[in-house]
């Protein structure tokens, strides 16, 4: 800020030699009617852009005045999984531990399940809110809120209301106006009026795909007062170094997932029944069949009980594990996709992968998809989608072992963009921007 007090000045001195100029001129032509205001407005835009321009070419610097206190808001955190959001928070609090200028405090929002004991083992300044009258005392000392609830209710509102200065930041972890015509008028997605309300009542929403982002302008939430920027997931490769025992020479197939509509979980083994192939099995994982069981998945699971192994969803990293193992060919099919973990975790075991070429997915593979097989995919037509992904299945099944290792080997450079330390600057900026 020197420099510009400095620059500042100078322009100062200026303007009043040039405003003279001007006065005197105009006293001898006096036909010429000059705004000095507008002068004025001018001279300090310049100023203004300077300052930018020197900033900017600082290295992008960024400095913190103190240390910021970083509520992460969430109603998922491990054990407590619903799906791909508490991978994120995880990933989030392990990007920022020990930070000399962000300190992450988790906050956990209670109201649909309690939090396990071994939580507060597992992450020692955790706080949780059980009711409204603990948003008080939980963000007291809160500098900026994170919010990662899906559904945040009331919750977003009433904050505002006790701590109307904080500024919060929505993670959009999927646009529930999309999974609700995805997943084919869902009650369970019904209510995106609510994350509509969480939306407007943000200071800024974090999209963590381009196409997330234009899902969000469609639907006209760029007309709310809020603040937008894109922020992939972040993901940090286990295997860069040990490489994996993987059966590029198997054929056999894997889908890992949430058993939504949206994702169509079956299509791989409607299209092994299309392409006729007796030999190939695929493993499916993420079936539920506590809740409410599961009568489609159960007449599946009869009609190709030679081919079709259904593992139910588990958090069981044993069970998962063998998953991996089991398989030559991770299949990643879906209508509508924000990100795609499984795709990052498939690309970093070095496995082959069958990736739909949409939304996030399409990003995540974007610099290196002459190494990955992908598949058009068509969300008007069932029967043409699963005659796309038959196509690229029969693609990849004629690829030698050799040639699929070899693109496996090439496509992980897409994860350099996802690590953490690239990721972590983001929020960096983000997080000092919003303070």
């Amino acid at each position: 800020m020197t420099d510009y007090f400095y620059i500042n000045t100078i322009f100062n001195y200026v303007l009043l030699i040039f405003n003279m100029i001007i006065s005197r001129v105009m006293g001898k032509m006096g036909h010429y009617d000059i705004n000095m205001d507008s002068l004025y407005d001018i001279f300090y835009n310049m100023v203004g852009d300077i300052d930018n321009n020197n900033n900017n070419n600082n290295n992008n610097e960024i400095i913190f005045h103190k240390k910021v206190k970083v509520g992460l808001l969430t109603n998922e955190i491990p054990p407590v999984v619903y799906g791909g959001v508490a991978t994120w928070i995880v990933n989030f609090i392990k990007m920022f531990e020990d930070d000399e200028n962000i300190d992450v405090v988790p906050i956990f929002l209670a109201y649909n399940d309690n939090l396990p004991d071994e939580c507060y083992d597992k992450y020692p300044n955790i706080r949780v809110i059980h009711k409204e009258e603990d948003l008080k005392d939980v963000f007291k000392d809160i500098d900026i809120c994170i919010n990662n609830l899906w559904i945040a209710l009331d919750t977003i509102i009433n904050l505002k209301k006790v701590y109307p200065l904080l500024n919060i930041i929505s993670v959009c972890h999927s646009l529930i106006r999309m999974e609700n015509i995805t997943n084919l008028g869902s009650c369970y997605t019904s209510n995106f009026n609510q994350q509509e309300i969480t939306f407007q009542n943000s200071d800024c929403v974090v999209l963590i795909s381009k196409a997330e982002e234009d899902y969000y302008k469609l639907f006209g939430y760029d007309m709310f007062d809020t603040k937008t920027c894109v922020i992939y997931n972040s993901y940090s490769p286990k295997y860069d170094k040990n490489i994996l025992d993987v059966k590029y020479d198997s054929d056999h197939l894997g889908y890992i997932g949430r058993h939504v509509p949206r994702k169509r979980p079956e299509i791989v083994i409607k299209a092994v029944d299309h392409l006729k192939n007796e030999v190939v099995k695929v493993y499916n994982m993420g079936v539920d069949y506590d809740k409410y069981d599961n009568e489609y998945w159960r007449e599946l699971e009869g009609k190709y009980k030679d081919q079709l192994v259904v593992i139910p969803f588990t958090s069981d990293k044993n069970v998962k594990e063998n998953y991996w193992k089991q398989i030559g060919i991770n299949c990643i099919t879906g209508i509508y996709e924000p990100f795609g973990y499984t795709i990052c975790e498939s690309i970093d075991r070095r496995i082959p992968v069958i990736v739909s070429n949409i939304d996030g997915p399409k990003e995540i593979i974007e610099e290196v998809k002459e190494y990955v097989f992908t598949y058009e995919v068509d969300t008007d037509n069932y029967q043409k989608d699963i005659i796309n992904f038959s196509s690229a299945l029969e693609k990849m099944w004629k690829t030698s072992p050799e040639e699929r290792q070899e693109r496996c080997e090439k496509a992980r450079k897409c994860l350099d963009k996802l690590r953490p330390e690239t990721i972590k600057k983001e929020w960096m900026y983000l997080i000092n921007d919003m303070i």
